[in-house]
C-alpha cells in the first residue's frame, strides 16, 4: 500500500490519540467497575435474593465475568475502537447484533451511573453525619453530578488518575474495616440469618448471579480507550482480563467475610441503605469508619466518571458512523473529550436520582432497582459479544478450538442466567424494573429495523475503528516498491 491509499483522516479523528499509558486505562476500567464500592454494596443485595446460595452465586458470577473477560481480549489484541463491546460485536455479528449488543452497552453504563451517584450520596451523607432526606439527598446528588461532569470533560487522563489514586486508597480501607470486624466476631447469630440462611430458587440464584455480575460491570470499558491508548493491541487487552481477575478475588473474600459478619446482625443492618458503615458503627470504629464512609463515596464517584466517559464513547462512536444525530460526534476544541454526548448523557444520569431522592425513594430502593436495570443491558451486551468471538476470528481464519469453546460457553450461560432470572422475576420484586428496561433497550431494535430499510450504507458502516492515517508515517514509509 502506498502512502497516497491512506485515508487523511481517522473516522474517529478529534479525540487525543496515543496519548493514554497502561496505567491510565488500567485506571478505566477500575474507576468504571469500583471495586471497593461494589465489595461493601452488592453481596447483601444478592443476599436478599439468594439467601443461602449466595457465596456459590459470587463466585459464578465471577468466572462468568472472567470467562467474558478473555473473550473480549480477542477483539481487544486485534482492534483499536471507541465503541468498545459495542464495535466489537459488528465484527462478529454484523450491524444488527451490533445495535443491539451496543444499545444494551448504553443502557447498562447509564444504569451503573445512576447507581454509583446514589451510592457516592448515600455514603457523602454518611461520612458528612447528615441526617438527610427528599430534597437534601436530591441537591447533593446534583453537587456531586457536577463535579462528575468538571472531571470528564477536562479529559480521561485527569479522571482516570483522580479514580485509581482514589480506589485503591478506599480498596486498603474496606479490606482493614472487614478485618477488624472479622475479628471482634463472636461466632453468635442474629436475625440477619433469616436472610442469609433464606431459601434458595432457580429464580433467586438466577437473579443473584445477574446481581453479582453487576459488581463488575465497566470492567470492559477500557476498550472504549482503543483510540485514546498509546499501545492499544496490549494495554486494553490486559485491562480488560486482569481487572475482573483482581477484583474477583477481592469480592469473593469481602463476600465471605459479609456473610459471616451479617448473619450475625440484626436484620436492619443488612437492609440498611450502608451495611457495612452499620456495622463498622455498632463496633465502635471510629475514624476507621468515616474513612470508610470517605473511601466507598470516593469509589463511587470514581464509577460515576468512569461510566458516563465510556457511555460517551459509544454514543460518539454511534454518531461518527451516521447511526445517531452528528453533534453527538463532536469533541471539545482544548480537551479533545466528546464534550456533546457528555452534555447529552450527564443531565439524565443526575436528574433520575435526583428526582427520585427528593421525592422520598428510599436510597436502596433506588441502588437496587438502577442496579438490576443496569445488569440486564450488560449480561444482554456479554452475550452477544462472547457469541460474536468465535465469529469474528473464523472471518479473518484465526479460529481456535479454545475460542469456540470458550465464546460458545460465556454466549451461552449469559443468555441463560438472563433467560432464567427474567423468568424468575415478580412483579412485586423486580418486575416494573424489567419493564423499564425492555422499553429503554428498545430504540436499539428499533434503529436497527429503520436503518436496515431506510439507509443499509450506514448501517454497512456500523463498528468504525480508529485506522492508519497518511499522517502517521514517516517519510518514505508506506511505500511499495
Amino acid at each position: 500500500m502506498t502512502i497516497h491509499e491512506l485515508p487523511t483522516r481517522s473516522p474517529v479523528a478529534g479525540l487525543r490519540r496515543r496519548g493514554l499509558s497502561m496505567v491510565e486505562v488500567l485506571a478505566q476500567s477500575v474507576s468504571a467497575l469500583a471495586p471497593s464500592a461494589a465489595v461493601v454494596v452488592v453481596p447483601s443485595i444478592v443476599m436478599a435474593r439468594s439467601g443461602a446460595a449466595t457465596l456459590p452465586v459470587l463466585v459464578a458470577g465471577t468466572a462468568l465475568v472472567v470467562l467474558v473477560g478473555w473473550c473480549l481480549t480477542h477483539f481487544a489484541r486485534r482492534m483499536a475502537a471507541v465503541g468498545g463491546v459495542y464495535s466489537y460485536t459488528a465484527k462478529g455479528l454484523g450491524p444488527g447484533g451490533a445495535l443491539l449488543a451496543g444499545w444494551a452497552l448504553v443502557v447498562g453504563y447509564a444504569g451503573i451511573a445512576v447507581s454509583a451517584l446514589v451510592g457516592a450520596v448515600a455514603y457523602l451523607a454518611s461520612f458528612l453525619r447528615l441526617d438527610a432526606a427528599g430534597w437534601g439527598l436530591g441537591l447533593l446528588a446534583v453537587a456531586v453530578g457536577a463535579l462528575a461532569a468538571l472531571t470528564t470533560v477536562r479529559g480521561i487522563q485527569l479522571s482516570a488518575r483522580v479514580a485509581l489514586t482514589l480506589e485503591v486508597a478506599s480498596v486498603a480501607v474496606v479490606v482493614a474495616v472487614l478485618v477488624v470486624l472479622l475479628l471482634a466476631h463472636d461466632g453468635g447469630t442474629g436475625t440477619g440469618a433469616v436472610v442469609v440462611d433464606g431459601p434458595v430458587t432457580p429464580g433467586g440464584v438466577a437473579t443473584g448471579v445477574v446481581l453479582a455480575v453487576a459488581a463488575f460491570m465497566g470492567f470492559e470499558s477500557a476498550a472504549t480507550l482503543g483510540v485514546e491508548a498509546r499501545r492499544p493491541l496490549v494495554a486494553v487487552p490486559r485491562a480488560v482480563l486482569w481487572t475482573p481477575v483482581a477484583a474477583g478475588v477481592l469480592f469473593v473474600v469481602a463476600g465471605f467475610a459479609q456473610v459471616v459478619l451479617l448473619r450475625a446482625a440484626p436484620v436492619e443492618i443488612l437492609t440498611s441503605d450502608v451495611p457495612v458503615a452499620r456495622l463498622a458503627d455498632a463496633e465502635g470504629l471510629g475514624a476507621l469508619s468515616r474513612l470508610l464512609d470517605a473511601g466507598i463515596a470516593a469509589s463511587f464517584f470514581a464509577c460515576v466518571t468512569g461510566s458516563v466517559n465510556a457511555l460517551a464513547r459509544v454514543l460518539f462512536s454511534m454518531s461518527r458512523e451516521g447511526v445517531l444525530p452528528a453533534p453527538l460526534g463532536r469533541t471539545h476544541r482544548r480537551f479533545a473529550t466528546p464534550a456533546v454526548a457528555l452534555a447529552v448523557v450527564l443531565p439524565v444520569v443526575v436528574a433520575v436520582p435526583a428526582v427520585a431522592l427528593a421525592a422520598g425513594v428510599r436510597v436502596r430502593e433506588v441502588l437496587t432497582a438502577s442496579l438490576t436495570f443496569s445488569a440486564l443491558g450488560y449480561v444482554l451486551a456479554y452475550a452477544l459479544a462472547a457469541a460474536a468471538m468465535p465469529l469474528f476470528l473464523r472471518r479473518i481464519g484465526e479460529l481456535t478450538r479454545p475460542a469456540l469453546v470458550g465464546g460458545a460457553a460465556a454466549a451461552t450461560l449469559s443468555a441463560a442466567v438472563l433467560v432464567v432470572a427474567l423468568a424468575g422475576t415478580s412483579w412485586s420484586g423486580s418486575g416494573a424494573v424489567v419493564v423499564v428496561f425492555a422499553l429503554a433497550w428498545l430504540p436499539g431494535p428499533v434503529l436497527w429495523l429503520v436503518l436496515r430499510r431506510r439507509a443499509p450504507a450506514t448501517l454497512a458502516r456500523v463498528g468504525v475503528y480508529d485506522q492508519a492515517t497518511a499522517g502517521d508515517l514517516l517519510p518514505g514509509q508506506g511505500v511499495r516498491r
